[in-house]
């Protein structure tokens, strides 16, 4: 297959082989995409044999569970962080940087599933906790329940460039990250304190209040803030970049931001990005999600990884 610069998100997980093999596109597989050879690179159990011993149907497809609300914090400018009670087996599998759910009150039908990060896991009480700012019909919709959601996940494609992170389980990391992007940023913090040392410059500045500073307190970590859309506050940056010594930068803002500091590094390396496309179903099929390289090739990206510069160069 032509497109070896990606790779599936979920091949080899739980939830591998998906429902791309039942309609015969599965990302990874040569077979399963409808071709009658083997030129995978994958070098884990074979998805072929996989889907042929489970009756050619999904394996273990994700499915809605019920979860409590125990408590629901409101701050300034229409954001909310719902606490939601797990299970040891929930919380282990949403315990990863870049994992986020899809989520909905259960008064309303699947069509107002909202994607939302994971933005803390309380693994001693077993609690999830995710940020939620109220736009529009399907997140004023999630915040109308006050007693359950209906959580499906977990999808773990939330931050394009994971190979960045896992190269360098040591060292020394930057994030950058301004407004909504602060809650996968504490995530990744929560999971990384213990090994690298962590530097935060955060842009909080649109926020009337910032939801995320009580985690980061607790976390141990002080943030540099600064204000993006300042010429000043970017040459700091790139001065602090330039003399930081990191091994590892992650990128949590929007598609702006994320090509204004990818200029301003563009000799670096080991880069991670938030996945900032529109997710619909998490699967691979309703391609909501879909990107067009430079070469033509829609990639679906609920499900690929790939180098942060691939994405933000190759797009049409």
């Amino acid at each position: 297959m032509s497109r070896s610069f990606f790779e599936c998100i979920d091949v080899g997980s739980e939830n591998c082989p998906c429902y791309l093999a039942e309609t015969g596109d599965c990302l990874t597989c040569s077979r399963l995409a409808g071709l009658d050879y083997c030129d995978c690179k994958w070098q884990g159990v074979c998805i072929y044999n996989e889907f042929n011993w489970n009756g050619k149907k999904v394996k273990n497809p994700r499915e809605e569970i019920a979860t409590e609300i125990i408590a629901k914090k409101n701050y300034k400018g229409n954001i909310h962080i719902l606490v939601l009670q797990g299970s040891k087996y929930l919380c282990q599998r949403f315990k990863f940087p870049g994992t986020f759910i899809f989520a909905r009150n259960s008064d309303y039908k699947e069509i107002y599933e909202v994607p939302l990060s994971i933005m803390y896991v309380d693994s001693e009480k077993d609690q999830i906790h995710i940020a939620v700012k109220v736009i529009s019909a399907k997140t004023k919709a999630l915040m109308e329940s006050n007693q359950k959601l209906l959580i499906k996940g977990p999808y773990r494609n939330g931050i394009i460039g994971l190979k960045a992170l896992e190269k360098n389980k040591e060292g020394k990391m930057l994030i950058l990250c301004r407004n909504m992007g602060l809650a996968p940023a504490v995530k990744l913090i929560d999971f990384y304190k213990d090994k690298k040392e962590i530097d935060l410059i955060m842009d909080d500045y649109r926020l009337e209040e910032n939801f995320a500073q009580s985690y980061f307190d607790k976390l141990g970590i002080i943030p540099i803030r600064k204000n993006f859309k300042r010429d000043d506050d970017l040459q700091e940056i790139k001065k602090l970049i330039e003399e930081g010594s990191y091994d590892s930068t992650l990128i949590f803002t929007s598609d702006k931001y994320i090509s204004i500091f990818e200029k301003l590094m563009e000799d670096k390396k080991n880069i991670a990005i938030l996945n900032n496309s529109n997710m619909c179903c998490g699967e691979g099929i309703c391609g909501a999600c879909s990107y067009v390289d430079k070469n033509g090739e829609v990639i679906k990206m609920c499900k690929c990884q790939m180098k942060a510069k691939d994405k933000q160069k190759g797009g049409i």
